[in-house]
């Protein structure tokens, strides 16, 4: 027989390594040999070694009081021990403290085989038991008394006496606590056997043999207290990774009597494992123990434990998780068969907890020491014993319910660390459902967070298959909230509430629990400026219901009404707090609309006529969210109707109809609301327009129809982003069904068409071009556009070109002048006009104060000048009060007094030349209207075109003026000088000359310093049209007016132009002009005409002799008829003769 069983030390538990010592107690078969006793034992011709004396095994049990006195001797050895330790290392004691243990192992062994041998030998039993029954009482009493000397062991033996040497350690304080484990096993098989003798007495043995059960166990718990002692307790401390036991040998010794106390009670009926632990247990809670559970009444009760409950449940989970084991050491984990549970013990551990403070938060640690019970009981419960929820309903839910207040959620740090304000309703969810599901840093959550966590993923497992567990903690929880408890929650308050009513949404009966949660949150009608983040908070508590409904895919229609009628008074304020409140329910909203391709939750409830009113208020960056949504939700509706009957999406289109068409007709007209959004805005309006087309019943419904809606959102002219009519267009365009169901809806669909392209050609500069060349396919198309280009060249140019609105209108020019019959020119200009239908009204829409300066802006006024240019004939229509030609000019060229729109004039000022030479080709002589028109254009831009430069000294003459009298045509240059010279070149009743006066003299001082740059007849028109008038004005200003130089000057450029020199024709008709002007004024202006004559005689004598003979006949004619001023006329001119003579006598 093997006597040869002994611990060995593995060292530190590794909570990761379950794999049993081979050389250990447990592979001994140590269990299975205390359990199952063999029937036959042999020592008749059998020695054994006991104390290094070998004797026959049959009598050395007669010697049990001296082998007892020996066995005292080597642990007394052991035992000096007991008052000091040695620091890990060499040790100078050359004993063998391990051979001692083996010696004291030995002799407990034999004596333990042999009492089995005999058990069932009761003749031999008579004649022994009464020989050595004193011995072995004092044998027992010796061990007890080992036993009792644990307490008396330094803390440092007990915490440091592990080694990874295992046996072949020196140190003899790892063998004295080595032999206090070795010796407790044995001691329990020995009271196994020793009661197995006294079967006439088996109660009273029984009793005394759980006693000692009990006793060890004791002694096992007061070692896991000065372990415990040591943790460090704090908000990260994880217990599980913390075990109880000082060594392997500790927890095998735990393994085995569990093995063995629960497969005896099995047996014989006595306590189970569970039932030894908690009596101990109990003791510890009790701090007024009386009763000591010792070997000897001397031994001290177990020392007081500041965490006494937490000691409790970490003791308990630890030594659950030995269930783990298999009765032949396996390790199974939580499959194991011999899983038991201690939940009444753990309910009474929380019941005391409860009691000491733990309910009312009068701990010190309350929360770090809940957070380390938890995911004790969390493993437990879950993961290894037989679902029960008491544990949590009662227990752990009593350590919450009246603290919810505190701001146990307001983390600092971790994904979740935002402010409640900051956190969306999907926030919420997500980190609630992510707490269900274990995705957190443990280290980082709270304990109320690690309680809803064990919540969560109870109900989760569990609700479905039992009703009775979801009762139990529906029937806790909401006993303990009304709806005035709730109003006084602070922020901190209602977010643990609604963290926990969403926990048990989420895991159990949803409807039940959300219905709940919004009767009992206050009403969020009404804003209080007070509680605006409270108020903030109640609200995205009950979005989440909705995203919770959603995610289970249940029906809205049984709180919708919830929600309805806050949205539609929210919606109506201006407030910060409501804004945020619509701002988080859009986002619910889209996050539910976008998640449901069938739309039969009943989501219609939340489409009414909040979206026209909030599309009002809200900020303009929550618009895209706004109009994304009703834009996707609108085409998952037709595709569902157009598929299936589908019930909730025919009543989401109805409702769409009915709350969204209106404000989408209206959205267009404002461009600052489409801005961005305009390809939403304008999908909303192709949608719309489609959906009319299948189901006109429903738009008629709704005052709506395909042709009205067609007109607004392509032809309206308050229309101000075109990008808006393009992406319409170009949308409605790309299926032909549609296109043939527009015509017949529509009656002048394409001249709708052709306007919507020239309107987007002309204003929408700088948008998506290939939607404009969708439109231009489409319009080339057309037979009347065809028909426009002279030719195929022609019309492939205005496929081609980069700039086809330019091609197009220059093309219309082309084909009006072929038409030969005033009819045909008369009805193509009619239809041409319809093509620039109200082009007045919407061309200047893009242009502000600050686009004046712009591309786009350059680009439309471009496009008007060359629209001027070579069309004119086809705008104008004479005698008519509002022709387009006028109404346009009027418009985008001259600019009323005190006018909003004063940078127009410097956009004008760039098609100046374009916008004369286009008026040109009108009969401007015969039309006074136009006469005033061109005398308007003049009058404003001439102070624009003619700019002071050198501080006033001269005038800069603009190129696009200067243009005019390069390409117009004589006669109508004629027609402009003559307009110039009568209305702005002349004096008033006082003399005064036209403002714009000296801007014509230096305007006539280019064309004339110029020379050949201009046509001959400018130079003819500025003698015969200008020269009177310069002249008139000469005679009429005073001595000192700088209108006297100019016109000498003038005089000086006419005779210096090379046309002057070459052409007798334009000598002869100044001379004739000189000599008219003479005439008249000689007698009526004599001073000012005979300076003048004086003035330009050195510039032009000869012209001065072509007049002498006109003016002596003037003089005469004059003293003949005895004129008042026949004499100074006499001497003047004697004097103007003198001076020419003396002229000829210097040279």
């Amino acid at each position: 027989m093997d006597f040869d069983a002994v611990c060995n030390c593995g060292g530190k538990v590794n909570v990761n390594d379950w794999q049993l010592n081979r050389s250990g107690l447990f592979y001994h078969k140590e269990v299975e040999n205390a359990l199952f006793l063999q029937t036959e034992y042999s020592f008749s011709h059998r020695e054994v070694s006991l104390f290094n004396c070998v004797m026959p095994g049959a009598i050395a049990v007669m010697n049990l009081k001296h082998l007892t006195s020996c066995m005292e001797m080597q642990l007394k050895i052991l035992s000096r021990h007991n008052r000091s330790i040695t620091i890990s290392g060499a040790c100078d004691d050359r004993r063998d403290y391990f051979s001692i243990r083996k010696m004291v192992c030995e002799f407990i062994l034999y004596f333990r085989a042999y009492m089995n041998s005999i058990r069932w030998d009761l003749s031999i039993l008579e004649i022994i038991e009464p020989e050595i029954s004193k011995d072995v009482d004092t044998l027992f009493g010796s061990i007890k008394q080992f036993f009792s000397t644990l307490h008396s062991i330094p803390d440092s033996t007990l915490l440091y006496a592990a080694s990874n040497l295992g046996n072949k350690c020196k140190q003899p304080e790892f063998h004295l606590y080595h032999m206090h484990i070795e010796l407790r096993w044995f001691f329990v098989t020995l009271m196994r056997a020793r009661t197995m003798w006294y079967q006439d007495s088996i109660h009273m043995q029984l009793e005394e043999f759980e006693n000692t059960f009990a006793t060890v166990i004791n002694d096992l718990i007061y070692s896991a207290l000065k372990v415990f002692e040591r943790l460090s307790l704090n908000w990260t401390t994880d217990l599980k990774q913390k075990t109880p036991y000082n060594c392997t040998c500790i927890r095998e010794l735990w393994l085995m009597l569990q093995i063995f106390i629960d497969n005896f009670e099995e047996r014989v009926k006595t306590k189970v494992f569970w039932d030894h632990v908690n009596v101990c247990i109990n003791k510890i809670l009790d701090k007024n123990q009386t009763e000591v559970m010792s070997w000897h009444r001397r031994v001290s009760p177990l020392s007081d434990c500041k965490n006494s409950e937490l000691f409790c449940i970490w003791i308990i989970y630890h030594l659950s998780l030995l269930y783990g084991y298999s009765s032949d050491g396996i390790y199974l984990q939580s499959s194991s068969p011999r899983i038991r549970s201690n939940y009444e013990q753990v309910e009474k551990i929380l019941k005391v907890y409860v009691c000491k403070g733990g309910k009312d938060g009068e701990r010190d640690e309350l929360d770090t020491e809940l957070k380390i019970i938890i995911p004790l009981l969390h493993d437990l419960i879950i993961n290894w014993w037989k679902p029960r929820i008491s544990v949590v309903s009662l227990g752990l839910w009593d350590c919450f319910h009246k603290r919810l207040d505190q701001p146990f959620l307001q983390q600092t740090s971790g994904p979740w660390a935002l402010s409640f304000e900051k956190k969306s309703a999907a926030d919420i969810l997500k980190q609630i459902n992510d707490r269900i599901d274990g995705k957190f840093e443990q280290s980082k959550e709270s304990s109320y967070s690690m309680f809803l966590h064990l919540l969560g993923t109870f109900l989760k497992n569990y609700s479905k298959m039992d009703a009775k567990y979801w009762n139990q903690v529906k029937g806790r929880v909401y006993t303990r909230f009304s709806k005035s408890k709730v109003r006084e929650f602070s922020e901190s308050g209602l977010y643990n509430f609604i963290s926990l009513f969403i926990t048990l949404a989420i895991t159990a009966d949803t409807t039940n629990v959300c219905l709940t949660m919004l009767e009992l949150l206050p009403s969020t009608n009404e804003v209080n400026n007070e509680n605006n983040k409270k108020h903030n908070l109640v609200w995205k508590g009950k979005l989440v219901c909705l995203l919770l409904f959603n995610e289970k895919g249940l029906s809205f229609s049984s709180i919708a009404n919830h929600f309805t009628e806050t949205i539609n008074l929210i919606s109506c304020r201006k407030d910060e707090v409501s804004r945020s409140m619509m701002t988080n329910f859009v986002d619910v909203l889209n996050k539910i609309l976008s998640g449901n391709e069938k739309m039969d939750l009943g989501e219609h409830h939340f489409i009414g006529g909040w979206i026209d009113r909030y599309l009002l208020e809200c900020p303009k960056n929550r618009i895209a969210a706004l109009l994304g949504m009703l834009a996707n939700v609108f085409e998952k509706c037709v595709l569902q109707v157009s598929c299936d009957n589908s019930d909730g999406a025919r009543k989401i289109l109805d409702a769409l109809w009915c709350f969204v068409a209106s404000r989408v007709r209206q959205l267009v007209f404002d461009p600052v609301l489409s801005g961005d959004n305009y390809k939403d805005i304008a999908k909303l309006a192709v949608i719309f327009t489609l959906e009319g087309i299948r189901d006109p019943a429903t738009a008629k419904k709704y005052k709506h129809s395909v042709a009205s809606l067609f007109q607004h959102f392509a032809a309206s002219i308050f229309i101000k982003d075109t990008r808006i009519t393009q992406y319409y267009l170009a949308s409605l365009l790309e299926d032909s069904q549609t296109v043939r169901s527009l015509k017949t809806e529509i009656v002048n669909f394409d001249t709708t068409l052709i306007q919507a392209w020239v309107k987007c050609s002309i204003v929408g500069h700088g948008t998506d071009k290939e939607e404009l060349k969708i439109l231009q396919y489409y319009i080339t198309e057309i037979y009347e556009i065809q028909d426009i280009f002279v030719s195929a060249d022609d019309l492939q140019e205005f496929r081609n070109s980069n700039e086809p609105i330019l091609t197009f209108i220059i093309s219309l020019m082309k084909r009006q002048n072929l038409l030969k019959s005033e009819q045909e020119r008369f009805h193509y200009s009619a239809k041409c006009r319809t093509y620039f239908k109200n082009l007045e009204k919407w061309v200047l829409i893009p242009i502000t104060e600050e686009t004046r300066d712009s591309e786009a802006a350059f680009w439309i006024y471009r496009c008007l000048g060359t629209l001027i240019l070579c069309i004119s004939p086809i705008l104008y229509t004479k005698n008519q009060p509002n022709d387009m030609l006028r109404t346009l000019v009027n418009k985008v060229i001259l600019v009323p007094e005190n006018s909003t729109q004063p940078y127009i004039k410097q956009l004008g000022k760039r098609i100046f030349s374009m916008m004369i030479l286009g008026l040109e080709k009108l009969n401007v002589k015969g039309d006074i209207i136009l006469q005033a028109m061109i005398r308007d254009i003049f009058d404003q831009y001439l102070p624009i075109l003619i700019t002071e430069i050198n501080s006033g000294a001269s005038f800069k003459i603009s190129d696009i003026l200067l243009k005019c009298f390069k390409e117009a045509t004589c006669e109508f240059m004629r027609s402009i000088f003559e307009m110039l010279m009568s209305n702005f070149y002349s004096t008033s009743s006082d003399n005064v000359m036209h403002k714009h006066s000296i801007l014509i003299t230096w305007l006539i001082k280019t064309l004339l310093k110029d020379g050949k740059t201009y046509p001959r007849y400018i130079v003819e028109h500025i003698i015969q049209v200008c020269l009177p008038n310069i002249f008139g004005c000469y005679m009429k200003v005073h001595d000192h007016h700088p209108h006297k130089l100019h016109t000498i000057d003038f005089i000086s450029d006419v005779i210096k132009s090379p046309y002057y020199e070459e052409n007798k024709i334009i000598r002869e008709k100044f001379q004739t002009v000189i000599s008219a002007a003479m005439r008249k004024h000689l007698t009526l202006n004599m001073q000012p005409t005979f300076e003048f004559l004086r003035s330009v005689l050195p510039i032009t004598k000869g012209t001065i002799i072509g007049l002498l003979p006109q003016i002596e006949a003037v003089v005469s004619q004059a003293e003949q008829h005895r004129r008042h001023n026949a004499v100074s006329l006499r001497f003047m001119w004697n004097q103007l003769k003198k001076h020419m003579l003396n002229m000829d006598n210097k040279l």
